[in-house]
């Protein structure tokens, strides 16, 4: 028996705008919204709404209503699985079906992993994909299992807010320390816990995946598009990028508009 068999992935995509869904799924699946209003509910019961990277997990024998709102843009990533071993993954913990949908704070990494987890099924390499799946429901397990200390001062979930809002923004974080009445030192360790990274890590993240975003859904020149996420220096935007993404601006625009 080979070590990776048990699985297979019977559906995953990307639905970039406005959907809803209500059934009983055939298969367990991990809903990931990337940003925008997503409003959940399972079993009639309790309406969740959250807004910005939040996730939640379909299974068999529970009803799921789930609706992203209109006008914002979402690219909200489905990846369903099935199989026997699915049995060992809820035996011993690895899949819970029991938590509500999550905010995902650490949601760059989670992303990646997801987005890396469809290209390998496109490409038919079973044992990776089955090696990515589980290390998105390790992130999800290690997710509930910090929560209760991801939200200890509502100032810095807003601030995170306001930074996915607007990572153009010229942002001090050394007055965002003061804001909250603490040190910068103690600032950058409570929202690395927030969020996985250092606050300059993290908004350089989200200021490159804006730009890869309009990159994709606009013909603006790369300089301008630079200049609008934050990047005063296009040389130093287009080394970061290609530092992210594996290929220069230029070449990522022409994937997208080949």
């Amino acid at each position: 028996m080979n070590f990776y068999d048990g699985l297979t992935f019977p559906a995953a995509g990307v639905i970039p705008f406005e959907h809803h869904r209500a059934h009983t799924p055939l298969y367990y699946g991990i809903q990931f919204n990337t940003s925008g209003t997503l409003r959940v509910r399972i079993n009639r019961g309790r309406e969740h709404t959250l807004t910005g990277p939040a996730c939640f997990i379909t299974h068999p024998g529970a009803f799921f209503e789930y609706s992203l709102a209109p006008g914002e843009r979402h690219d909200f990533t489905f990846f369903c699985f099935t199989g026997p071993r699915v049995q060992e993954y809820l035996r011993s913990g690895l899949l819970d079906l029991t938590p509500m949908p999550a905010a995902i704070s650490r949601e760059h990494k989670f992303a990646e992993t997801l987005r890396e987890l469809l290209r390998q099924r496109e490409l038919g390499n079973y044992p990776e994909s089955v090696n990515l799946l589980e290390s998105l429901l390790i992130q999800l397990r290690r997710q509930t299992q910090i929560s209760a200390f991801l939200y200890q001062t509502p100032r810095l979930q807003e601030l995170v807010h306001e930074l996915r809002a607007h990572p153009e923004r010229d942002w001090d974080f050394e007055k965002e320390a003061g804001r909250l009445s603490i040190s910068t030192q103690h600032f950058r360790r409570i929202f690395r816990r927030h969020t996985g990274d250092s606050p300059q890590h993290y908004l350089i993240q989200l200021r490159l995946a804006q730009a890869a975003n309009r990159l994709a859904h606009s013909e603006k020149p790369i300089g301008m598009i630079a200049a609008e996420v934050g990047f005063e220096d296009v040389f130093y935007f287009s080394h970061l990028f290609r530092k992210y993404y594996g290929i220069p601006p230029k070449k990522y625009r022409e994937e997208f508009f080949a």
